[in-house]
């Protein structure tokens, strides 16, 4: 190879995906890379392999480097940026004073009137001094030196009044340009456990395209310990962070803290105070203390201006619950070709925010469903459809399944409602939801579109009207009918996944498998990230109910504010998820092992858990295929069955016939129905196995066309 006026530089490395998120398709299975280039005046040489390193540090700023040439772009490049260098870019418009009055009006309102946990927080935090800071109290303060406030001053203001409530569906949104800067370290941290199970915090995560903007300073590896941040002992900082990172319960607030010491969105959090930090680290590898400098690097704004949401359908609106900041990260993640790590390679769906595969435990197949988010990219009941027929066709004949939602940041909660009714024989019940008895609640439901929303939440309201309670009744987005469309698709043992990061329409679908007895929750942390509360935009508000009481915000500014309130059913009736989240069933955490082999190994342990599990006694084979034409069957459904006593059968959603089969022992008894012979066109059979007592065994359904 001629290399005339020119040195070669060249990288070979064996190593393992789970240094190298640009191969994240080649998960856990050994590749190779060989990337040869040419650099101008360069005398750099590189061969390197698992067994034999150089340093370590210098691989993985050479090799980083070399994945930014091999895999960026100009537009890449163009969208970050050191934070020195563009800290004076980052300012807030100055206010007029109407301006001012507007948005600490606004926020005041929605703190006062509409925040439902605003009296759940006090119960749970206390009250301050000693508490979480009382957010009407403290607008009280800002209104009455409203006129001593620079624009700047007011949004800092604000923004620590509302992240001290330490709840992530209200959120204080800055206006442009502030609100779309972010800055960002290019590693994560996690929190793990050590063989004792006392708390550690490790890097759990180099986030390689941004290594190239921090230039040659010594970066972590994944799994080196953090012993401290700025001089400050690792512990000390999470502490001192609780409400910046504003994560609900120890569990969350401890994971939120680690997540704003590394990543800063300025359309929520304040931009950093200095433009670098210090922090010192133990190599894992080597045992070697070594402190290093890392800038902060800073995310510039997108070419097309973010939306406010103010355009959203109302109805999509009031059954959203999503974690705001999550979203946006997740967003800057999937830039920097960073996705939500699973263990393995997974096979992706017509929808995105789904995936899966199957792993062999132990000789058995165990099925994996990861769930990124609960915002579908095609409508709810496609992606409820995706799930059904994964667990009907490519996971029918795994023995165990594992739902992963980890780091879900929520989203519609029907969908979450929903998905429980596909591996459980019983009727679920979907969340139960209540306002705070408040005037502007009673305006919005009775002199508004808002009483659009349906009749079951005006009357919670008109029913306590006049009186001092602080609540309404609770109440529901469907009925159970509803929430059970589809059926049950799997029919073997279930766990889910979760972690403090499993946030909003994640803890509903994380409690909801609790409270309708359908799975084992198996935790990375003891508690779910405890976001219990649908959220609305303020923009929403002006939009739908408008003035007098609802105005715009200057400045593309928004407000989130938690609207109703999530109350637990069946196991843990009456119970909150804000703040207490859904409790693990069992704590498998993360540690140094799991951080290095990508949670194989506790995957692993879920499952040979799922796997000891006794299997149902009765069982259920459809010798149909899930949607079929009817002139196919010729009116004829089939099932095989065993120890079941009899079958109640359904079509489209109406009884007509309870079949007696006792079926005993082993052996399946095959059971025949023929539809109605005024059934014709679209419709669907459903079979209910019951035992002699009438419970439930099993259930599903067959389309027909």
């Amino acid at each position: 190879m001629q290399t005339t006026n020119k040195q070669l530089f060249y990288i070979d490395i064996t190593l393992t995906s789970t240094t190298n998120k640009h191969c994240q398709m080649l998960k856990k299975i050994e590749y190779f890379v060989h990337i040869v280039i040419f650099l101008e005046n360069q005398g750099l040489y590189f061969r390197n392999n698992k067994n034999n390193l150089r340093e370590k540090d210098m691989k993985k700023s050479i090799l980083a480097s070399v994945l930014a040439l091999t895999f960026g772009s100009q537009a890449f490049a163009s969208n970050y940026a050191l934070l020195s260098e563009t800290r004076d870019q980052i300012q807030y418009p100055e206010y007029t004073q109407q301006e001012k009055l507007t948005v600490v009006n606004q926020a005041k309102q929605l703190l006062e009137g509409l925040y439902v946990h605003r009296y759940a927080k006090d119960l749970y935090y206390g009250i301050s001094p000693t508490g979480h800071v009382n957010p009407v109290d403290a607008i009280n303060d800002v209104i009455a030196e409203l006129d001593s406030l620079n624009s700047k001053q007011l949004n800092e203001r604000l923004t620590k009044i509302f992240k001290a409530q330490r709840d992530l569906h209200l959120v204080y949104v800055h206006p442009t340009p502030v609100r779309n800067f972010a800055s960002i370290l290019p590693f994560e941290f996690d929190k793990t456990v050590d063989v004792l199970g006392n708390p550690e915090v490790r890097v759990s995560n180099l986030l390689e395209n941004l290594i190239p903007y921090v230039g040659g300073v010594r970066l972590p590896e994944v799994g080196d310990k953090v012993v401290s941040y700025n001089g400050v002992s690792i512990y000390d900082v999470v502490e001192q962070n609780l409400n910046t990172g504003f994560g609900a319960n120890p569990d969350a607030g401890f994971l939120r803290a680690l997540g704003a010491i590394t990543y800063k969105g300025h359309a929520i959090s304040l931009v950093p105070e200095e433009n670098e930090v210090t922090i010192e680290f133990v190599s894992h590898a080597t045992g070697e203390t070594y402190t290093t400098v890392v800038p902060w690097v800073a995310r510039l704004p997108r070419t097309t201006a973010a939306s406010n949401g103010s355009d959203t359908a109302l109805a999509d609106s009031t059954s959203d619950s999503t974690n705001l900041e999550a979203q946006m990260f997740a967003e800057i993640r999937a830039e920097l070709d960073e996705d939500n790590a699973s263990p393995f390679t997974t096979t992706p769906t017509a929808d995105s925010e789904i995936s899966w595969a199957i792993r062999e435990v132990d000789g058995q197949s165990v099925g994996y469903i990861q769930l990124d988010s609960f915002s579908p990219n095609r409508t709810k009941e496609d992606s409820v459809w995706i799930v059904s027929s994964l667990m009907q066709n490519e996971l029918a004949n795994t023995d165990a399944l594992v739902f992963d939602v980890r780091n879900n940041p929520g989203g519609n909660i029907l969908y979450a409602d929903e998905l429980v009714q596909l591996f459980t024989a019983k009727q679920t019940s979907p969340t139960e939801l209540r306002f705070i008895n408040s005037d502007i609640n009673h305006h919005l439901l009775n002199d508004t579109i808002f009483s659009t929303l349906g009749e079951n939440w005006v009357n919670i309201l008109a029913d306590v009207a006049g009186t001092n309670a602080q609540y309404t009744a609770t109440e529901t987005y469907v009925t159970k009918a509803q929430n059970n469309a589809f059926g049950q698709s799997y029919y073997k043992p279930v766990g889910v996944w979760s972690n403090a990061k499993t946030y909003s329409s994640g803890d509903v679908f994380t409690c909801a498998v609790q409270d309708n007895g359908a799975a084992k929750v198996y935790g990375e942390n003891l508690r779910t990230g405890a976001g219990g509360a649908n959220v609305l935009r303020h923009s929403i508000f002006a939009r739908y109910a408008g003035a007098p009481k609802f105005e715009f915000l200057p400045y593309n500014q928004e407000m989130t504010v938690s609207w109703r309130q999530m109350v637990r059913h069946g196991h843990n009736k009456n119970a909150l998820i804000e703040d207490f989240g859904c409790v693990s069933n069992q704590v498998v955490p993360r540690t140094l092992s799991s951080i290095l082999d990508n949670d194989v190994g506790n995957f692993d342990t879920i499952a040979r858990d799922l796997l000891s599990q006794p299997l149902a006694a009765s069982t259920v084979n459809f010798l149909q295929p899930r949607v079929v034409e009817l002139a196919e069957t010729q009116g004829v459904f089939s099932i095989e069955v065993t120890n079941t006593e009899h079958v109640d059968v359904y079509v489209n959603d109406v009884k007509v016939e309870r079949i007696n089969v006792f079926a005993y022992g082993p052996t399946a008894k095959l059971v025949e129905f023929s539809l109605p012979e005024n059934v014709n066109g679209q419709g669907n059979v459903q079979f209910v196995g019951l035992d002699a007592g009438k419970t439930q065994l099993w259930n599903g359904k067959r389309y027909f066309f």
